[in-house]
């Protein structure tokens, strides 16, 4: 019930404002109307030609941000490493592990006795084997 009366209330004032409308339309000269339609032409194609879809520009940036990318990617790996640092390499020149653990070590007596059985722990299984050669625990 609410709904039929409300849009006969607005229909009523539908009409009314479409009859106003029409009267101020129909009471302007030519010229002023001329001028008006003009203007709504004009307006018109500046929105339509200054309007651009969003994805317009994903067109461009996409591919320069994957280039810009790459190029960084290649720079810093080129500029990273010395220009000999893999040539005439063998692998009995380059360092282990144990001899990095060795140079991180700046105090010798500082080592505590867990530490350093830490770091047997290949020797300790192989002694343990040795020693008892039955199958393992």
């Amino acid at each position: 019930m609410n709904d039929q009366i409300r849009d006969a209330t607005r229909s009523a004032f539908e009409d009314r404002s479409r009859e106003l409308f029409r009267d101020s339309v129909d009471g302007l000269d030519m010229r002023v109307r001329s001028r008006l339609t003009e203007a709504r032409h004009a307006a018109l194609e500046a929105a339509v030609s200054s309007r651009r879809p969003w994805f317009s520009l994903m067109r461009v940036w996409v591919p320069t941000t994957g280039v810009v990318a790459a190029a960084l990617l290649g720079a810093a790996l080129w500029f990273a490493l010395p220009a000999d640092y893999h040539h005439g390499m063998t692998a009995a020149d380059q360092p282990s592990l144990e001899d990095l653990d060795i140079l991180a070590s700046s105090d010798e007596s500082s080592g505590d006795s867990i530490e350093m059985l830490q770091n047997d722990l290949d020797f300790y299984d192989f002694a343990d084997r040795d020693a008892n050669p039955g199958p393992a625990a």
